[in-house]
C-alpha cells in the first residue's frame, strides 16, 4: 500500500550497505539521517558513528523505530518526529544521509548546502534530479540546480539503484550521490538571482536574459557582456559559475547607478 507521504521504502541489504559504506562513518561522526522510513539505513548506521540523529516526519513509522532501539539498548540514537524542511539543524559538525524523498529532495539540498557545518553528505534520489545535480556546463541537464549544488560541493554519481530495490517500487531508476562541503561563504543574493532568472529562459541567449533583468537597458546589457568577454548569442547553459561571477559583479555596477 502507498504510505500517506508517498514514500518508496528501500528494501535491498545489499545496496543499503552500500549506500551507507560511501559514506566513510567513523566513529567520531555526529550523523543526521533525513526520513529514516523503516529503518535499513538507520539499523546500519547506528552502530558505526558516534551520534545519529534520525528526522522523521512520519510518526507511525517513528514509534516503530523507537521500539527496535530502545528494545536494543542503543544509547547513541535521537529520534525526532518532524519535517526536515522545518527542523532547525544543530550547530556542529555533520554528516548527512538520506533516501531523500522525491518531491522535496532539492529542496532539502538547498537547505543544507549553504550550512558551513557539514562535511558530506551521501543522497538518494530520480536518478534524473541526481543528473541535473551533478551536471556539467553545455549539458542538457545543466541549470539553475547544477551550479547551486557544485557553487557549495564537489558531486560526484555513484552508482544507480533499480526501482526492484524498493517497495513499493517506484516508477523511476533512483542514484546515489555524493556531496562533499567546499566550505564557501555563500555569495551575495544577486549571484543565484541573476542564475535562476537566466535559466527560467534558458532557450533564449544571455542577452535577453540580461536584458529582462532588474531593468537592465539592452545597450547596459551588451556592455556587460563586452566587458566580461562573452558572446552575446550563447546560451546560459554555455557559462560556468566563474562566468555568472563576472556577470553579477558587473550587473550591480548598473543597479548600482539606477
Amino acid at each position: 500500500m502507498r504510505q500517506k507521504h508517498g514514500q518508496n521504502f528501500l528494501i535491498d541489504k545489499n545496496i543499503a550497505n552500500n549506500i551507507v559504506r560511501a559514506a566513510q562513518f567513523n566513529f567520531s561522526d555526529e550523523v543526521i539521517e533525513i526520513g529514516p522510513g523503516k529503518g535499513i539505513l538507520t539499523k546500519i548506521i547506528q552502530t558505526q558513528v558516534k551520534h545519529l540523529t534520525a528526522v522523521e516526519i512520519d510518526a507511525n513509522l517513528l514509534a516503530v523505530l523507537r521500539h527496535y532501539f530502545n528494545f536494543h539498548n542503543a544509547q547513541n540514537i535521537e529520534l525526532i518526529n518532524a519535517d526536515f524542511l522545518k527542523y532547525e539543524i544543530p550547530d556542529k559538525i555533520l554528516k548527512f544521509i538520506s533516501n531523500l524523498p522525491y518531491n522535496v529532495g532539492t529542496a532539502i539540498i538547498q537547505k543544507i548546502l549553504p550550512l558551513k557545518n557539514w562535511t558530506s553528505c551521501i543522497f538518494m534520489l530520480q536518478k534524473e534530479t541526481v543528473n541535473r545535480l551533478a551536471a556539467k556546463q553545455g549539458t542538457s541537464d545543466y541549470g539553475y540546480i547544477s551550479i547551486f549544488t557544485q557553487y557549495y560541493a564537489d558531486a560526484e554519481i555513484l552508482f544507480d539503484v533499480s526501482p526492484k530495490c524498493f517497495n513499493p517500487p517506484p516508477k523511476v531508476i533512483s542514484s546515489v550521490i555524493k556531496l562533499t562541503n567546499k566550505n564557501l561563504q555563500k555569495p551575495e543574493p544577486l549571484f543565484f538571482e541573476f542564475i535562476k532568472h537566466a535559466f527560467s529562459m534558458r532557450r533564449k541567449t544571455i542577452l535577453n536574459a540580461l536584458s529582462s533583468f532588474k531593468n537592465l537597458e539592452k545597450n547596459q546589457a551588451k556592455k556587460i557582456l563586452t566587458t566580461c568577454n562573452f558572446d552575446s548569442f550563447l546560451r546560459p547553459d554555455k557559462f560556468s559559475i566563474s562566468d555568472f561571477f563576472c556577470l553579477t559583479t558587473e550587473i550591480k555596477k548598473y543597479i548600482i547607478l539606477q
